[in-house]
């Protein structure tokens, strides 16, 4: 079974967006859990009744410490062997998603592939296991589904992170668990997240995370410094969409 995990906090449209897209799957093995972190904007209302008709295995309606912390009470509360995070505001792309990544998961630890929006991908390219552990460790966890043994053997999200958790996630479990890449996008992503608005800790956290885990980080940190100094040149010149785009897209 997979277990869809779908962590909110005031985002009720989006939370439409991402409940409706697991609801129209195809592939039936599967359970909906969100996690709501006490949602003032009618959210925790549409929880409520959505897992009143059926459609959510179960819910948590209550304060949290983060993002790590709502993740890691959605992990808590999952009977799925397969884990995925689709965030409020993150859909599948289509009804067969599930379905053509179940296909993918004998004798796989990771099945991933894209995530899209406004036409843009990430990763930009197909990412193989044989590719070094930071660029790895770049794949999307909106479209990264993880069997159970993973958290198992690495642990969960670390909530000192509030917004590279999935980063210095990855940074843990690659180097024991490969992944299988599925060159194709499975889920339209939100712009609006926390690694977006959230850049000076965006960088940060993977400074820190790079420090804790690899074993040549200040060669990997002159790049995320430089790479740093690179995106605040262009959002002073407002031409960092512009670049991303050109950059990430297909």
């Amino acid at each position: 079974m997979i277990s869809v995990v779908t962590i909110v906090k005031n985002d009720r449209p989006g939370l439409i967006a991402t409940l409706d897209s697991v609801r129209a799957q195809r592939f039936t093995d599967f359970e909906h859990v969100v996690v709501d972190g006490a949602s003032t904007d009618g959210g925790a209302d549409v929880v409520r009744a959505r897992a009143a008709a059926g459609e959510l295995a179960c819910f948590v309606s209550e304060q949290d410490a983060g993002i790590s912390d709502a993740f890691n009470k959605g992990l808590g509360l999952a009977r799925g062997q397969w884990l995925n995070f689709l965030n409020a505001g993150d859909a599948l792309l289509d009804p067969g998603v599930l379905e053509r990544v179940a296909a993918r998961m004998p004798g796989a630890d990771i099945v991933t592939g894209y995530s899209v929006t406004a036409g843009v991908r990430s990763p930009p390219y197909p990412v193989g296991n044989q590719e070094r552990l930071p660029r790895r460790a770049w794949i999307s966890h909106q479209a990264s589904f993880i069997h159970r043994r993973v958290f198992e053997e690495c642990g969960g999200f670390d909530p000192r992170f509030r917004v590279r958790m999935d980063y210095e996630f990855w940074l843990r479990a690659l180097p024991r668990f490969s992944y299988v890449f599925m060159d194709e996008p499975l889920v339209d992503f939100a712009p609006s997240g926390a690694s977006t608005r959230l850049r000076r800790e965006f960088f940060d956290e993977e400074f820190a995370a790079n420090r804790m885990h690899l074993r040549f980080a200040f060669i990997a940190n002159l790049r995320v410094r430089a790479r740093e100094r690179f995106h605040q040149a262009l959002r002073s010149r407002g031409l960092f969409d512009g670049y991303r785009a050109l950059r990430l897209r297909p």
